[in-house]
């Protein structure tokens, strides 16, 4: 969601602000490459985190072993994904061999997969956790959740209390679901716990939250209204 990306980035300060983004970066937009490429360009040229969601999971075990990942991935939007990045139509892609995708897209982008095998599973900033999916609410240190439930978790972290500590910031579960309403797709907060995923691909908002070591101080949240972008904070 390229555009959507780019209003919601002018809010940011890049002089004063530290940027993260806590995952799914491909699948289901219109626009997987250009995203692909801010995202680049924002890590080299101002230090951008990203985190690992499971979208980027599922591209990199298809990179990996294209034969065995192939049909998850493409039931998960990866089609579209890699339509845009090759420039084929996804007709194509479904038709083609996953080996013969997997070479075209090393060929066009070598460092891709690399660059996915490299993305950190959370971050520590402050008072804060931040992290795609959650964090395991049953261990005695959440630490230790496993990289599968970093970036897949729902209801068991959602539902669990937050003794951690700390407030937790994650993506992953559109907000809609998580407030129980379609048409409310507002960023979610219970127990310390901030659901970020605005569900912006299905017709919501995306979402970036301000925040200090201690405390939440703003959030900023663009939707997509008959193809009208808004600022809703």
């Amino acid at each position: 969601m390229y555009e959507e990306l780019e209003y919601l980035l002018t809010f940011w300060k890049p002089k004063r602000q530290q940027l993260i983004f806590v995952g799914d970066y491909f699948d289901r937009g219109y626009a997987n490459s250009q995203v692909l490429e801010r995202i680049w360009q924002l890590e080299k040229d101002y230090g951008a985190l990203c985190l690992r969601g499971n979208h980027e999971s599922m591209l990199l075990n298809f990179i990996k072993s294209p034969t065995n990942y192939f049909n998850h991935y493409v039931l998960n939007g990866g089609s579209m994904t890699l339509s845009q990045f090759l420039n084929i139509s996804e007709d194509l892609i479904t038709k083609s061999s996953s080996r013969r995708t997997v070479r075209q897209l090393k060929k066009k982008y070598p460092d891709l997969e690399g660059w996915l095998d490299q993305l950190p599973y959370y971050i520590e900033f402050g008072n804060f956790i931040c992290v795609h999916a959650g964090v395991d609410l049953s261990l005695d240190d959440w630490r230790n959740t496993s990289d599968y439930d970093f970036m897949w978790l729902r209801d068991s972290f959602h539902k669990a209390e937050n003794h951690t500590g700390k407030q937790i910031i994650f993506g992953h579960t559109p907000t809609m679901v998580l407030n129980q309403d379609y048409n409310n797709s507002s960023v979610w907060r219970q127990q310390m716990k901030w659901g970020i995923d605005g569900g912006v691909v299905y017709g919501g908002q995306l979402h970036g939250l301000l925040i200090s070591k201690t405390a939440v101080i703003d959030i900023y949240s663009v939707s997509i209204l008959e193809g009208d972008l808004h600022d809703n904070s």
